[in-house]
């Protein structure tokens, strides 16, 4: 491929169908107060959408940046892979979800799109994606998810690991 050449939606869309990942991520923390033994729990969900590649192959991830215009381009310590990847949820809804649906996917990863966006649009609506559940303590966090929210983030990341391979949970990056 010439490096100067511009990358097609439809082939974007293809190759993302090959190597790309859209990922919903959720983690749980808790945090303990020592002088008055009480406790708060965290619990924080993150979406992005991302390609790794040997870094030899950098200026498609460049051209595709370019094309969908947003996130950023990351290397391994070691420099033998390179990582595009899009977090800021804003942008996912508004440049990602709108360029996918434009440029559709074809493989199973269609139907992961499908459920990985609809976590986007909820986490969009609550962008900080943090909900503060406490035990005896109280607390202010600006947004707030609801229950409802939570139980369909949950339902929605436990649908789409059926569509993950094994190997995605390798990835240096995280899940």
């Amino acid at each position: 491929m010439n490096k100067n050449s511009k990358l097609s939606g439809d082939y974007i869309a293809g190759f993302v169908d090959g190597e790309g990942c859209f990922a919903l991520t959720f983690r749980k923390d808790t945090k303990y107060n020592v002088t008055n033994s009480k406790s708060r729990e965290y619990y924080y969900w993150g979406v992005q959408f991302a390609i790794v590649l040997r870094s030899d192959d950098v200026h498609v991830l460049e051209l595709i940046k370019e094309k969908i215009g947003c996130g950023s381009i990351t290397y391994t310590k070691n420099g033998a892979q390179v990582r595009y990847s899009v977090q800021n949820t804003k942008d996912l809804l508004e440049k990602v979800v709108p360029f996918f649906r434009q440029y559709k996917l074809v493989a199973k990863k269609a139907l992961d799109f499908d459920l990985w966006s609809q976590a986007v649009e909820i986490l969009n609506k609550h962008k900080n994606g943090i909900l503060n559940v406490q035990t005896g303590t109280r607390g202010f966090i600006k947004k707030e998810l609801s229950k409802e929210n939570i139980d369909e983030l949950l339902k929605i990341r436990s649908q789409m690991l059926s569509y993950k391979s094994s190997r995605n949970k390798k990835f240096k990056w995280g899940s």
